[in-house]
């Protein structure tokens, strides 16, 4: 029976191994609707084993995830799961280099299509506004004609979280996004991630605490794939267990 809950994301008892190994040990995690939040915690800690349990690229051996409180996520594959709403950005970007940034975003918000039908799509004045204001939103205004390539890292994953942006998800899961960033890429990147809250769910996976503070959300501590602590950046830098795992290393 599926429990009932309002949440965007609603994870419970949730538990993965591989080969003996534990990687989610009833993971439990509960996202509002519009909220961002962090998650931090040693490497082996079961982040990116939740975030691929969240996108039907790992199904767990025991558990429930709910998307929007009535699809089962533990069911679906992960075409399935990113055309109901739920879009990943890797640590590493994926944007195509030969391409100019507005071809990239073309692309994005032509994603649904067929390879051979997005060729031959012609772009309304409607898609045109909305590749325009995805420049704006993520910081590449008057940047469409400029080589991919090109961008700095920062640029490139801005890019791609406006890539993601296109194809209209309810929940966001940002791996990593700071890592290798400028510091003043990396404060622009956090405003960003701050203005998307609200409009979608917004899950970061992140070790600079530094970048972590400038989300200022709420913060869960992963330990051997449960939750250790969550609460702010405060409280949970105050808790014994979460200094002596991690923040004491």
């Amino acid at each position: 029976m599926i429990p009932i809950t309002s949440s965007a994301l609603y994870l419970d008892g949730i538990t993965v191994s591989f080969d003996g190994f534990r990687a989610l040990n009833s993971l439990s995690l509960t996202m509002d609707h519009g909220e961002l939040r962090a998650v931090i915690g040693p490497n082996g800690a079961g982040k990116s084993t939740m975030m691929d349990v969240i996108t039907g690229k790992t199904r767990p051996d025991t558990g429930t995830a709910l998307f929007l409180g009535q699809h089962d996520l533990t069911t679906l594959d992960e075409a399935t799961i990113a055309n109901l709403g739920i879009g990943r950005k890797f640590q590493k970007p994926s944007v195509i280099e030969t391409l100019s940034v507005f071809e990239n975003l073309e692309l994005a918000l032509n994603g649904r299509r067929s390879p051979w039908a997005a060729v031959w799509h012609q772009l309304s004045p409607a898609d045109l506004d909305r590749i325009e204001e995805t420049l704006s939103r993520v910081g590449l205004d008057g940047m469409g004609d400029s080589r991919a390539g090109l961008l700095s890292h920062g640029q490139k994953q801005w890019l791609e979280i406006g890539m993601l942006l296109l194809q209209s998800p309810q929940v966001l899961l940002v791996d990593e996004p700071a890592a290798g960033m400028t510091d003043a890429e990396t404060q622009k990147t956090a405003d960003l991630l701050r203005s998307l809250a609200g409009e979608h769910t917004v899950i970061v996976v992140e070790h600079d605490m530094d970048f972590v503070a400038a989300l200022a959300c709420k913060v869960t501590v992963l330990h051997e794939g449960r939750v250790l602590a969550e609460g702010s950046l405060r409280q949970v830098s105050a808790n014994p267990e979460v200094i002596d795992v991690y923040l004491g290393r």
